[in-house]
């Protein structure tokens, strides 16, 4: 569903991606982790072609998107949350998550008319909220929100335009144990169809809610497996889970 082939950037002398591949299977559920600065929002900013790649390949289910833009990738079937919150603080739950459902449908062209006009958007967005677990709170603006469904609604936003893959930016991301909870039980409750990228820190999320781990230091991939081979790599519990007896 998602294929990256030997990407590379360099800012000068300054390697961020060296050669880094990945492949994801239909519904796979797969990890990148790794120290800061380890390159894991780069590689993701190079697969939805925020950031041109100086070489490699991005294929979305068959289609190759290396030239295209960020915009042409999400339409190709890429959805991404980031690791800090881009919301409409002003607008409502209903209203963010309809405003994207709208531009999802490509109706920007006639915005001047009330999202009541078209009843399709209004159910996508109450379909994305209940997914989202944001029922309750409709009507509520998004700076009202706690910081917990702030993040949840993220996700919605990125589910508006029905992706193919879900790339997820450390969503956990300064979130409360309960928080954190919610958020996990969110991701595990998404269809199996969906495949979804997470950037996480919090390893008890990774070993949650994925099936396999790519590990990236410096730039490039350490190791990459189950999360039983990557739980058990005495190279990746030295360099990143910080186990000195590794």
């Amino acid at each position: 569903m998602l294929k990256a082939e030997v990407l590379r950037k360099s800012y000068g002398s300054l390697l961020v991606a060296n050669d880094v591949s990945l492949q994801l299977e239909k519904g796979e559920r797969r990890a990148v982790i790794g120290p800061n600065g380890a390159g894991k929002t780069t590689f993701f900013n190079l697969l939805t072609g925020e950031i041109k790649a100086d070489s490699g390949r991005v294929i979305i289910d068959g289609m190759d998107v290396s030239g295209q833009s960020s915009d042409a990738r999400a339409r190709a079937g890429l959805g991404r949350s980031f690791q800090k919150n881009n919301l409409f603080t002003d607008l409502s739950v209903i209203d963010n998550l309809s405003t994207a459902s709208a531009v999802a449908a490509r109706l920007g062209k006639v915005f001047w008319k009330p999202f009541s006009a078209f009843r399709e958007i209004r159910e996508d967005a109450e379909n994305l909220a209940e997914m989202v677990n944001l029922t309750e709170v409709l009507d509520t603006p998004v700076r009202n929100l706690s910081y917990g469904h702030q993040r949840q609604l993220e996700v919605g936003l990125a589910l508006a335009t029905k992706p193919k893959v879900l790339m997820l930016d450390e969503p956990t991301s300064g979130m409360s144990p309960e928080e954190t909870k919610v958020m996990l039980d969110l991701i595990i409750s998404l269809p199996q169809s969906l495949t979804i990228l997470i950037i996480e820190h919090d390893m008890d999320v990774v070993f949650g809610v994925t099936e396999k781990i790519t590990v990236l230091d410096y730039g490039s991939v350490l190791i990459e497996g189950s999360v039983e081979e990557v739980r058990n790599s005495q190279v990746v519990r030295k360099r990143y889970l910080g186990d000195a007896k590794a």
